[in-house]
């Protein structure tokens, strides 16, 4: 934002930020953007992003393994070990509106994921509500998951 710019002079531009402020509720700093995702993909702090471990061995894991989410949120798939790993929606097990979602955003698997800390990103804008299936692959035996897209809140209008 550039304060002083504009037709409105700055001291009514900086009561409308301040004001702005305080009526907004203050971003969950736990599903903050690290500096790396504001970076690369350029977010906000006002962005939300949902993170999900996952490691391998005889079973792959994912912590948590079904997460609630809102409309426009992020999730942040992140391995914690130096195996392979890949994330693959269940496209067979998805409703048609959050299939073609994933389809038409390219976002129905990751690459192989083959790093400590490698990450895959999707973003929720725009998603229908619905459960969004998933299946953790690697070295190990495969996992599932759910990311639960809530629907937005109905907002009361004055009659």
């Amino acid at each position: 934002m550039r304060v002083g710019f504009g037709r409105r002079p700055l001291t009514s531009s900086l009561a409308a930020v301040v004001l702005g402020a305080a009526c907004a509720p203050e971003p969950d700093p736990t599903l903050q953007p690290d500096e790396v995702l504001q970076a690369e993909l350029g977010l906000s702090l006002e962005d939300r992003v949902y993170r999900v471990a996952i490691t391998g061995g005889p079973v792959e894991r994912a912590e948590p393994a079904a997460i609630s989410i809102e409309p426009g949120a992020y999730v942040e798939f992140i391995t914690t070990d130096w195996l392979i790993h890949e994330v693959l929606f269940e496209t067979d097990s998805l409703g048609t509106a959050e299939r073609s979602f994933l389809e038409r955003t390219d976002q129905v698997a990751s690459p192989p994921l083959i790093e400590r800390e490698s990450r895959y990103v999707l973003s929720f804008a725009g998603a229908p509500p619905g459960r969004y299936t998933y299946r953790l692959e690697g070295n190990g035996r495969s996992a599932r998951g759910v990311i639960v897209v809530a629907a937005p809140p109905e907002t009361t209008g004055a009659r």
